[in-house]
């Protein structure tokens, strides 16, 4: 599925390129949390399956990052990966993001450190039409491969 192959090639990305460093091959010691804004017509729910979201217009979501490594991280890159037919805007205190193929490349150069988050990255999306798919966070720092949080989303379009 081209969404997989969009993962793998910025999972690679976010990694960088070249030749393999301590910590490659380990994955980013960074907690994503993906918390639903609560706003009119738009729901939430968990299941065996993971978490859902469903709406009916536009919706807000925030991301945030918690350093949960033994060490200071300094800087945290993040790639929100959307399904084509959401529109999708971002902001954050001292956070950089430009859309980008797939989604959105976000980036804040803040040292954390053990326990400590960066600011919270905030995100409004909206589509016109019938959606079905995931919403998915990879963030990384340093040289670790990218961890990942998603949830599966449904645009309800029915009256």
């Amino acid at each position: 599925m081209i969404k997989a192959l969009l993962s793998t090639a910025v999972a690679g990305l976010v990694a960088f390129a070249g030749a393999p460093t301590a910590h490659a091959a380990e994955t980013a010691p960074i907690d994503i949390r993906m918390t639903l804004d609560k706003a009119q017509d738009v729901w939430e729910s968990v299941s065996e399956d993971g978490t859902g979201w469903s709406s009916r217009g536009s919706f807000d979501f925030s991301v945030l990052l918690t350093d949960i490594g033994e060490e200071n991280e300094r800087g945290a890159t993040v790639f929100l990966s959307v399904p084509d037919e959401l529109d999708v805007q971002s902001w954050g205190d001292g956070w950089s993001c430009e859309d980008t193929e797939g989604g959105i490349d976000c980036h804040h150069p803040d040292l954390v450190v053990p326990g400590e988050a960066w600011p919270e990255l905030h995100f409004r999306a909206n589509s016109a039409v019938y959606v079905q798919d995931t919403i998915d966070v990879y963030a990384s720092t340093g040289d670790y491969a990218p961890s990942h949080e998603g949830v599966h989303y449904y645009k309800d379009i029915s009256t």
